[in-house]
């Protein structure tokens, strides 16, 4: 069931776009098929570890390197093992509008709240184009509808073309993907009015709350990957709602040799070459106690031992696991 019309959708999405909604990995087997009943293993644990919010079907998760079967037996899944739990948010990285709707309409009587929809990787190009591509999702999508703003497509969307979109009825946020937080926040003056800006961030989270307006992390991987300082994570994002600058910067300054952790085995990667670098993230879930497999060709299946090395050393340093957990 739909939590809101379609007339409350950028109220709900207002609401309910706050906390913490993470992009995860998925979890495949040695022969690279998809790993359902561990998917279903993990999904339970975020939801018991209170993560606020899910995001699938993204680069993170490899959705653009599975089956159209698999990509609904890996939502079913995921909606199935979720109960209800976490507000749940579906990437679609379709170029087809139709093909996007299709989805839609399923993932909603799955139980998803919103869906992400990429900027359309082929054929679309011009503002009016790509404008008539989102005013048809809005006029036909059940669910409120997320831009997700990233030269990973291959096209960026202007804040011209963004103030228009921000009007539409079913459109009722945006990743703004461009790791550029100057950008986020000129883009929420131009339709923060309209729409939930969002700056996928977490090292800006503190300055973005405080001074301008953020109000969650969404669609980034800190809850789930800081493992035993996510209390830290927590308490800091607390505290910067709260505008308390003052108390907040020392977690803040706690957390920074992780965040220099994921910045060089994962993040740079994305800034400097537009590669989401999956290897060494699941290398890092597995420490956790979230055994991940492989990643699927083409891409490398596994983290180098070198890579391997300084992951399960800085995390052990920075408290993140403990020597028992790294055992494990």
């Amino acid at each position: 069931m739909i939590p809101y019309t379609r007339s409350e959708a950028k109220q709900w999405a207002r609401t309910h776009m706050v906390q913490s909604t993470n992009a995860v990995p998925t979890p495949f087997k040695a022969d690279f098929s998809l790993d359902l009943p561990m998917l279903a293993s993990h999904v339970d644990r975020w939801a018991s570890d209170g993560l606020y919010g899910l995001m699938t079907g993204g680069n993170t998760a490899e959705a653009w390197n599975m089956t159209p079967a698999e990509w609904w037996q890996y939502s079913e899944t995921v909606a199935q093992a979720n109960r209800g739990r976490m507000m749940l948010t579906a990437v679609i990285l379709d170029p087809s509008p139709f093909t996007v709707l299709e989805k839609a309409h399923r993932l909603a009587q799955l139980g998803y709240h919103l869906i992400e929809v990429i900027n359309p990787v082929i054929q679309l190009r011009s503002d009016a184009d790509l404008y008539g591509f989102y005013k048809y999702l809005s006029d036909h999508s059940p669910l409120g509808i997320v831009l997700y703003n990233t030269p990973t497509a291959g096209v960026v969307l202007n804040h011209g073309l963004l103030n228009r979109l921000a009007d539409l009825e079913m459109v009722v946020g945006i990743k703004n993907g461009l790791l550029n937080p100057a950008d986020t926040i000129a883009l929420r003056k131009l339709t923060g009015d309209r729409m939930v800006v969002t700056e996928p961030m977490e090292s800006f989270y503190l300055w973005d709350a405080i001074v301008h307006g953020g109000q969650c992390l969404f669609g980034t991987c800190e809850y789930v990957m800081f493992g035993n300082k996510r209390g830290t994570l927590v308490k800091c994002m607390e505290l910067a709602n709260a505008g308390k600058f003052d108390e907040a910067l020392p977690l803040y300054r706690e957390l920074e040799p992780i965040r220099d952790l994921m910045n060089d085995v994962f993040v740079w990667n994305i800034v400097r070459k537009n590669q989401y670098s999956l290897a060494p993230i699941k290398y890092w879930y597995e420490l956790l106690g979230m055994p991940m497999g492989p990643c699927r060709p083409p891409l490398e299946p596994y983290a180098d031992a070198a890579m391997k090395t300084l992951i399960r050393d800085t995390l052990i340093r920075t408290g993140v696991i403990d020597a028992a957990q790294a055992a494990a």
